[in-house]
């Protein structure tokens, strides 16, 4: 018969194992630095060269304020800016900005200067502009097969470029006209429909390039048009579908909002087939009213 104490004890272990290599994996998780901030990071690593300062708090404040009152950038690129070298040097320096508050009182003024009207400009953010739908689609469909399908499919769904980079082939649900969706900002799945143009595109595209399920959607294409399935990064797409159209995934996103929105569609409506999940955010910073719209009423 086995003893009832050494059942718990070996729970009890498996239990404490489980902690220490849960609370492992968390430190090493914060640790990690995004490559959305290696960027901003080079940036601040260079001023520090140059200026013969230390990587610490003091030269991370020049560095901002040298950004706003010498270099006069935009306020949203001051801010990544700052979460950038905030990471950077918790993750590598080990400061804890929460026992810095005066570094914290230092960052809030320089967030104020921001109101000062010499620096009226550097708040105001023009963000991608929406483009004639007719005239995108005009030129999609010129396009050879490969970027003819990754642009249709681009513009129907509104997919960000993190959505876009991420998608199989495996995703697509052609019999059904709808595809799978990961958004990684909100970091679930979401099903957005797909047109019958859009179908034949995909289908035309798989068939060229002998696509697996489990092939990217986008992946790579080399000079000898060999596809290869890896998952592209962000800035390759972006380049990819500037180098097609002349546009970004941006431009293609709010074309579509805009699209829909002056085709009758309700707020819920576009944000089913855009994965918005505030319609605040949907109207604010997608459905401004166009120069069209007013010029109905001149």
């Amino acid at each position: 018969m086995k003893n009832p104490s050494n059942v718990i004890f070996t729970e009890s272990f498996e239990t404490k194992k489980r902690h220490r290599i849960r609370e492992e994996h968390i430190e090493q998780k914060n640790k990690e630095i995004s490559e959305r901030y290696k960027y901003d990071i080079n940036n601040y690593i260079s001023f520090c060269k140059d200026t013969g300062q230390p990587e610490d708090v003091n030269s991370m404040l020049d560095f901002l304020y040298v950004s706003l009152t010498v270099q006069e950038i935009k306020k949203n690129t001051w801010e990544r800016r700052l979460a950038s070298v905030k990471k950077y040097l918790s993750v590598v320096h080990g400061v804890n900005f929460i026992k810095e508050p005066e570094i914290m009182q230092d960052l809030s003024v320089m967030r104020k200067m921001y109101d000062e009207e010499k620096y009226k400009d550097l708040i105001h953010v023009k963000g991608k502009s929406a483009v004639d739908k007719e005239e995108l689609l005009k030129m999609i469909r010129g396009l050879p097969t490969r970027g003819k399908a990754i642009c249709l499919v681009n513009l129907i769904t509104a997919n960000r470029p993190s959505e876009m980079v991420r998608i199989k082939i495996q995703d697509f649900n052609l019999d059904s006209n709808y595809l799978s969706v990961y958004m990684k900002k909100q970091r679930k799945w979401h099903n957005k429909r797909l047109t019958q143009e859009t179908v034949k595109a995909v289908k035309e595209y798989i068939r060229e390039y002998k696509l697996k399920p489990d092939d990217y959607f986008v992946g790579r294409v080399f000079v000898n048009e060999k596809f290869k399935s890896i998952q592209a990064s962000e800035s390759g797409y972006r380049y990819m579908l500037n180098k097609w159209t002349g546009l970004t995934g941006y431009n293609f996103r709010k074309t579509q909002v805009v699209s829909m929105h002056e085709a009758g569609a309700d707020l819920p409506t576009v944000a089913k087939q855009t994965g918005h999940q505030s319609l605040e955010t949907l109207t604010k910073h997608y459905l401004d009213v166009t120069d069209s719209t007013v010029d109905k009423y001149l």
